[in-house]
């Protein structure tokens, strides 16, 4: 059950050789280093010194075999808002003011065509490179007790809900002082025996970003950056239009889903936009729905039409009862409900 598949990532560790719980690397290659704990500092972060070599790629490994990513995503088989509700409580927790979810189409070179993206983008403080880590990590050693109002304080919601939404996922974080970008993908993973998850920090120096050498090798950061590019939308021109969302205060994270979720032939998700080329006068209308539309049943429920079940906009109104951000779905504003 979706239950018990949570309580199982809850209690279950997939530290590797690491006393830090950071994802680090367990293959044996003449241009790599295996990782291991006297290669990390006290915060479990590569030693500069092993890491500032050009010609050294250390690549970022779980032990994990890759079809874990599919299981991962049962956890919200019985509902897909449930994902999505993942991803805007880790907005939420980064204390984000504004959020915006949409469905919009880009380049995919894997499938030669555009492709629907969900993108959830927010303005919160971000995440550091350690912070990332442990987001793309396989739940933490326990909850942040110094967290104790903040939802994701587990560290499962963000591969469950992903996972559940589609099968390749994009971040984008910045915070005042760094940038960067991971890529968790059932793509590009595809018939490997250890799961293998891109990441790419840079660090600011004056005006600039420049690669973080203090957590990774520029021969580590290209290598990286080269999976991204071949197995998803963006390279480095695209990410750095994508950074203009982030707005005055340039920080925040971005989160894309494609090779969405499928209900028989079609997606499970539809979309429609405030503003299209077949509706150029409409306003306020865009939503993201369930497709099948399927009301869920309740106790002493009496009205067969319940749009919380099936419209993210509905759902969304009244989703928290301490509302902190203004939400957009699909272009339109939501309207929080008390």
């Amino acid at each position: 059950t979706s239950c018990g598949l949570l309580l199982f990532m809850l209690l279950t560790e997939f530290w590797i050789s690491n006393e830090s719980g950071e994802i680090c690397d367990n293959t044996s290659h003449p241009m790599e280093i295996i990782s291991s704990p006297k290669h990390h500092n006290q915060h479990g972060i590569l030693n500069p010194a092993v890491t500032k070599g050009a010609s050294i790629v250390i690549r970022n490994f779980v032990s994990t075999n890759p079809n874990y990513l599919r299981t991962l995503s049962q956890a919200h088989a019985g509902w897909i808002f449930g994902a999505i509700a993942e991803l805007i409580d880790n907005s939420r927790d980064a204390g984000a003011s504004r959020l915006d979810i949409s469905i919009q189409s880009m380049f995919s070179k894997q499938a030669g065509q555009k492709v629907p993206v969900l993108c959830v983008v927010d303005n919160g403080h971000g995440m550091t490179y350690a912070q990332m880590m442990r987001m793309v990590s396989f739940g933490h050693k326990g909850p942040n007790e110094h967290c104790q109002d903040q939802i994701g304080r587990f560290g499962i919601g963000f591969k469950t809900g992903a996972m559940k939404l589609g099968r390749d996922a994009f971040v984008l974080t910045q915070t005042s002082t760094s940038r960067s970008v991971s890529f968790l993908s059932q793509s590009f993973n595809e018939n490997k025996d250890n799961l293998e998850i891109p990441v790419v920090t840079y660090c600011k120096k004056d005006q600039y970003m420049e690669v973080d050498l203090g957590v990774q090798s520029e021969a580590t950061a290209e290598y990286n950056l080269n999976a991204i590019k071949k197995f998803s939308p963006f390279n480095e021109y695209f990410i750095g239009e994508k950074v203009g969302l982030f707005g005055e205060e340039g920080t925040g994270t971005q989160v894309y889903i494609w090779n969405l979720d499928r209900w028989g032939t079609d997606y499970t998700l539809e979309w429609n936009s405030q503003k299209t080329d077949e509706s150029p006068d409409s306003h306020g209308n865009g939503d993201i729905l369930i497709r099948s539309k399927r009301v869920r049943s309740r106790p002493g429920q009496t009205n067969g039409n319940v749009p919380l079940d099936y419209s993210l906009k509905a759902y969304v109104e009244v989703m928290f009862l301490n509302p902190q951000m203004k939400i957009t779905v699909q272009g339109s504003p939501v309207h929080v409900r008390m």
